[in-house]
């Protein structure tokens, strides 16, 4: 970028428009979610989040700053010389041979204004859920689900943590030209041909969105986000009346959406007789698969790990050696040898210190999903029946009878067969639940 800085009050049009494509370029050749444009004393940092964690990547002079964000604000469609209030907007460009659909946000602060640029890569095929990191039970209910002609699938987790990838997987291999898809969106993040496609704004809200989908009669109907009781109830409804319904919620984890579904109003027998599955999910950093490392845990580590996760019966230890056979051929391919025995673990799996030129030496590369699938058993239903089963633990207890797999289980599988770290896990879930 050293040709367009040196003299920043000079730039002009162009050269803006060419730094700001530059930056966004560098962004999608890092795999980056967003870039960030921070005001400094002497400086402008750009910063880029890369696999879930933000990394300082360039220096500006300190006068781009107010050109920069002039024709980022110009871009959007925002008021270029409005600088005392937050702003949001969008716009598209190409770039790397990229679509990509820029979400723009701009913050007065210290120093000026930060601008914080999400970056949508708009994809022509969804990932499989294998490759998403679905595996084993979990897997095949899911498959199972997918041929059902009705019935309610909830997809949960916070912002950045996968969910849309997941529900436009599952569309994806819902969609067929023999029946009608529909979805209802608060945010454009992908475009899959032959499905119907609403976006709600200040114009239609999320279950105005729904009743209108409903009067068309779709086979199969898509909600990103639900904002409240009444649209999660007509949800309901339509997935016990003919609808496969597909749902995005922000909750902690496959539990807590069911019950937050209750809590929302939903009768306790409506939700048990809709209820297919509920997944829940985190994105976690995945080791480089060139660098990674494999050690050997000491007594102390072997303790430790066990008390962090849980692990502290006979059985227990023997279920985690289980797992790790099952998932080696379903994913992770031909592990020659395991890091777990029918009575402790042996081994973890670490970044390298220095990495390599494949992850720019930072020893990790890409992001990978831990998940949960929690599938509608009867004795499942029985508990969401239940107004004593109150918590997230009695219905966990249900669950895990049943073969439940829970999330910070799963990532510590994942951990084991050295796709991740166990430091990954923990930041991103409590392994304790």
């Amino acid at each position: 970028m050293g040709r367009f800085l040196g003299n920043a009050e000079k730039f002009s049009d162009k050269q803006v428009a060419e730094t700001l494509e530059m930056l966004v370029g560098h962004g999608i050749a890092r795999g980056a979610s967003d870039i960030h444009i921070e005001p400094h004393d002497r400086f402008v940092l750009v910063r880029y989040r890369i696999d879930g964690t933000l990394r300082g990547i360039h220096k500006l002079p300190r006068a781009t700053l107010a050109i920069i964000m002039a024709q980022l604000k110009t871009r959007a469609g925002l008021s270029a010389d409005e600088t005392q209030m937050p702003q949001e907007g969008r716009y598209r460009m190409t770039t790397e041979g990229h679509d990509v659909e820029i979400r723009l946000s701009t913050m007065p602060v210290y120093g000026g204004e930060k601008a914080v640029l999400h970056l949508s890569i708009q994809i022509g095929t969804p990932q499989d859920l294998a490759t998403l990191g679905f595996w084993g039970q979990g897997l095949r209910a899911l498959q199972y689900v997918l041929t059902t002609p009705h019935g309610l699938i909830v997809v949960a987790g916070p912002r950045h943590s996968g969910v849309s990838s997941t529900l436009f997987s599952l569309l994806n291999q819902l969609n067929s030209p023999l029946v009608s898809v529909a979805t209802v969106e608060t945010r454009a993040k992908h475009r899959l041909p032959g499905i119907n496609q609403t976006y709600t704004g200040s114009h239609i809200s999320v279950l105005e969105g729904l009743q209108a989908t409903l009067k068309q009669d779709p086979n199969i109907i898509m909600i990103n986000d639900v904002p409240d009781g009444g649209t999660a109830q007509l949800a309901l409804h339509a997935a016990t009346t003919g609808h496969l319904l597909l749902m995005g919620m922000h909750a902690d984890n496959s539990l807590a959406a069911v019950l937050r579904l209750r809590a929302a109003g939903v009768e306790p027998f409506l939700l048990a007789s809709g209820l297919r599955v509920s997944i829940g999910q985190r994105l976690v950093r995945k080791l480089c698969d060139n660098c990674r490392e494999r050690y050997a845990l000491s007594l102390d580590d072997q303790q430790q790990l066990a008390e962090q996760f849980g692990i502290t019966t006979p059985a227990a230890r023997k279920r985690i050696h289980t797992l790790e056979q099952s998932a080696t051929p379903a994913i992770f391919g031909d592990v020659k040898q395991l890091s777990s025995s029918p009575s402790h673990i042996t081994h973890l799996w670490r970044a390298s210190g220095d990495g390599c030129a494949q992850c720019q030496h930072s020893g990790y590369k890409g992001r990978l999903g831990i998940v949960e699938v929690l599938e509608s058993t009867e004795s499942l239903q029985r508990g969401l029946m239940d107004r004593g089963v109150s918590s997230i633990a009695g219905l966990q207890k249900i669950a895990v009878k049943d073969g439940f797999v829970p999330m910070a289980l799963d990532g510590l599988i994942k951990a084991l067969l050295g796709q991740t770290t166990v430091t990954e896990v923990l930041r991103a879930v409590n392994a304790s639940a």
